[in-house]
Order: C-alpha cells, then sequence, then structure tokens
C-alpha cells in the first residue's frame, strides 16, 4: 500500500513538471490597441474648453472638447450666404429677361408671318399688273425688317437662356462656398469621434493653434494589446508552434489575470536574438482594467498545429 501511494505521487509529480514544461512566460507591454488623433480642423484661437475633459481626461461620443473663437468665421459665412441671396436674386433676374426674350420672339415670329403673307398677296397682284414696282420693294423692305427682326429676337433669346445657365452656375459655386463656410464653422468645435480615454490633453484658453496641429489623442479603453517577442523556434516548432488564435494568459503584477489571444506575428525576426514581435488583443472584459505601458507576464501555452492552425 505505501508503494502503491509513493508511485502515485511520483507520478503526479512528473505530470506537473511535463506540464510546467509547456507553459512559457514572456515579459509583454500593454498598450491601446487603436489610438486616434484629434486634429484642428481650422486656424484659430482657442475660446473654451471642456473642463470635465481637462480633468478626467475622458471623453463620450459627440462631446465638445475645444471651441475656436468664431468671430472670423462668422464673418465668412455671413458673407457667404448674402453672396448667395445676391446669386440667387441674379438668377431671378435672368429668367425675366428670357422670358422677355422669348416674348418678344413670338411678337416678331407673329409679325414676320403677317408679313409674309402679305408679301405672298402683293406679289401676285405684281405678276398681275395691279401693283407696281415701287410698291413691291417696299413690301419687299418691310419682309426683309421683320425677317432680320425675328433673327435678333432669336439671338438675344439664346443670349438670355446662357445668361440664366451661368447665373445658376454662380449659384451653385455659391452653395459650395456656403458649405465650406459652413464646415469652417463646425471646424471650430473639437468633438470626441467616441467613448474613450484622452491622452495629453491640455489645452489653454487663448493660445492660437494651426490647422492640423493635434490636439490630444483618443482610445478605447476597452480596445488594449500586449506586444511581447517570442521565440522564432515556437513558430516553427513541428510539433508545437504558436500561431495566430494561440490563446495567452496576461497576468499583471498583482496577479489578476486576464484572457488574450495572438493576432499578429512579424515575419521579420532580430538577427541577434532570434525573437519575433508578437501582438496579442485582450480581451475586452478585463482590458479596460489595464493600463498604458503596464509591463504584464504572458503565459503562452502552445497548442498542437492541427488545432491552432488557420
Amino acid at each position: 500500500m505505501r508503494n502503491t501511494l509513493i508511485s502515485f505521487i511520483l507520478m503526479l509529480t512528473a505530470h506537473a513538471a511535463q506540464a510546467q514544461s509547456d507553459v512559457e512566460s514572456y515579459v509583454g507591454t500593454v498598450r491601446a490597441r487603436d489610438v486616434h488623433g484629434l486634429s484642428y480642423g481650422v486656424r484659430g484661437c482657442i475660446a473654451s474648453v471642456s473642463d470635465s475633459a481637462v480633468r478626467d481626461q475622458i471623453a463620450t461620443a459627440g462631446q465638445p472638447l475645444i471651441k475656436l473663437d468664431d468671430a472670423q468665421a462668422q464673418l465668412g459665412l455671413r458673407t457667404a450666404q448674402a453672396r448667395l441671396s445676391d446669386l440667387r436674386a441674379a438668377v431671378e433676374e435672368r429668367v425675366l429677361s428670357a422670358d422677355a426674350a422669348e416674348a418678344d420672339l413670338r411678337r416678331r415670329d407673329e409679325e414676320l408671318a403677317f408679313v409674309s403673307k402679305e408679301f405672298e398677296r402683293n406679289q401676285t397682284m405684281f405678276r398681275r399688273g395691279l401693283i407696281n414696282e415701287t410698291t413691291m420693294e417696299a413690301v419687299e423692305r418691310r419682309m426683309m425688317d421683320a425677317r432680320f427682326a425675328a433673327d435678333r429676337a432669336r439671338e438675344a433669346l439664346a443670349t438670355a437662356n446662357s445668361a440664366v445657365a451661368r447665373a445658376r452656375i454662380a449659384v451653385e459655386i455659391g452653395e459650395l462656398d456656403l458649405k465650406t463656410a459652413e464646415l469652417d464653422q463646425a471646424d471650430l468645435t473639437l468633438t470626441a469621434p467616441f467613448d474613450g480615454v484622452l491622452v495629453g490633453f491640455d489645452p489653454r484658453v487663448g493660445a492660437c493653434v494651426t490647422e492640423g496641429a493635434l490636439a490630444a489623442q483618443l482610445y478605447d479603453p476597452k480596445r488594449k494589446a500586449v506586444d511581447v517577442y517570442v521565440l522564432i523556434s515556437r513558430l516553427s516548432d513541428t510539433e508545437t508552434a504558436v500561431t495566430r488564435g494561440t490563446d495567452v494568459t496576461v497576468r499583471r503584477g498583482n496577479g489578476q489575470d486576464c484572457g488574450g489571444q495572438i493576432t499578429w506575428i512579424d515575419t521579420e525576426a532580430d538577427l541577434e536574438s532570434q525573437y519575433v514581435k508578437t501582438t496579442i488583443d485582450v480581451e475586452e472584459s478585463c482590458a479596460a482594467a489595464l493600463f498604458l505601458n503596464e509591463a504584464v507576464e504572458v503565459w503562452l501555452t502552445p497548442q498542437t498545429k492541427n488545432m491552432v492552425s488557420q
């Protein structure tokens, strides 16, 4: 009985040692998985800052963080609005002119039709000898004048229609200018695109900034990753290999564990150390508790290739 118990203990010890040898640990660094840069859309001076965002370094989606002085933008916006109103009024004037030209063309065409009939009658009478050549020449002159007047009216209508088209194009340009002014007005307010934690957010009221300057960085605290370096031999082992999709355990200094999964492996190894950079996506359920740049221990349990091959 005693020998049997000793044999059982030795067997458990051997299994434990084997299990311990299959587990590897690495030291990694926590970072944000996605970092969004918040930049100023226009040039200006800071008029107001969100006190809660500065104090807590936390932002919610749609929250105004910084507002720039809008005096210049307001002037540009009102100028664009006034110019667009003037251009629209010009279109109405051009349309009225085109309507008048069209009405004049109708009158000229009617006059030409009337003179044409008169010309045909007088031509018949001239052939019969009922009127003399002088009278016929006067009718022909009226015919030519009527035709010329109709042609001029037709040209005037074409010119009026062209002016209407140009005026409408000018209105479209004015609408685009107004849209630009409205966008410039909107760019005066820097808002948070999503809920997250701010990094480097320390604006000062009165400070002047340039377009494109970085105001802060924003990241989702639930989306964190850990970068570790794994021996290249662990990637090419014939029996067990570390691949994308391998589950790992991320352990903090206080002993707290968090699950994760390898999502990226570099294609180039360091020549001297033969280590390859690997990225682990931490489970969102516990990622928020991790600090950026926190050193953590990654426990890696390689699985067989047929279990983790992609």
